[in-house]
């Protein structure tokens, strides 16, 4: 039943909007347009003052397909939420060790290709689940594009990868053009964003459960 909220996925590429909590510091304004040269075909907007429920409801209006709302603490980003639109789910995770593309240093212009995308260690029913919300912010890829974005489960942290790759002969040069972060899910609802607790809980991390530090939840090993 899950798969019923994607099954049009891929006919069309996505439309993702990207905005932030109120008052954005500038490196969290920064972190949000990285975002959408990560994702191609994503546009930024500014929060200003709007509620989510009239922010929501102009992203549905304009046929966007996913929203994602980035948070901060003190200057420093460490929450993404992505709601896929008309109906849902909305994911939250945690972020941290956000490093922007011009700190990690070498590069030239953003790539804005389509990236091939690597889903690394996601094979329980949880991490496929994640999985899925995720590859669907990107659109199709054509063949020869030559670019590659990472999600790699390590103990239940996404790290997220973005290279760019050329062919010298028999070898391939792998270069990272950022930005890079990590990400944690901690809740899946099944509404949207603007619902929030009135939407069911489809997934709840329980980080005080006697099993918790010894289960592995994105994995299915």
């Amino acid at each position: 039943s899950h798969d019923d909220e994607y099954r049009w996925a891929g006919l069309e590429p996505p439309k993702v909007m990207v905005t932030t909590s109120r008052e954005p510091s500038a490196r969290l304004r920064l972190f949000a347009k990285e975002l959408c040269l990560l994702l191609p075909g994503a546009r930024r907007m500014n929060r200003g003052r709007a509620e989510l429920g009239a922010l929501v409801g102009a992203c549905r209006a304009a046929g966007v397909t996913d929203l994602l709302v980035v948070h901060e603490t003190r200057g420093r980003p460490d929450g993404l939420t992505v709601s896929h639109l008309p109906h849902g789910p909305t994911a939250h995770f945690t972020l941290s060790g956000a490093v922007l593309r011009q700190e990690v240093g070498g590069l030239g212009g953003a790539p804005l290709a389509a990236p091939h995308l690597l889903l690394l260690r996601l094979d329980s029913s949880l991490g496929k689940r994640v999985g899925t919300i995720l590859k669907h912010l990107f659109p199709v890829p054509r063949p020869d594009s030559r670019r590659v974005v990472t999600f790699a489960n390590e103990d239940d942290v996404i790290l997220v990868r973005n290279h760019v790759y050329r062919r010298r002969g028999r070898t391939v040069e792998l270069e990272e053009v950022g930005p890079r972060f990590q990400l944690r899910p901690y809740l899946i609802r099944l509404g949207t964003l603007e619902q929030g607790d009135a939407a069911d809980v489809e997934w709840r991390w329980h980080p005080y459960t006697a099993t918790a530090p010894k289960r592995r939840l994105l994995s299915a090993t």
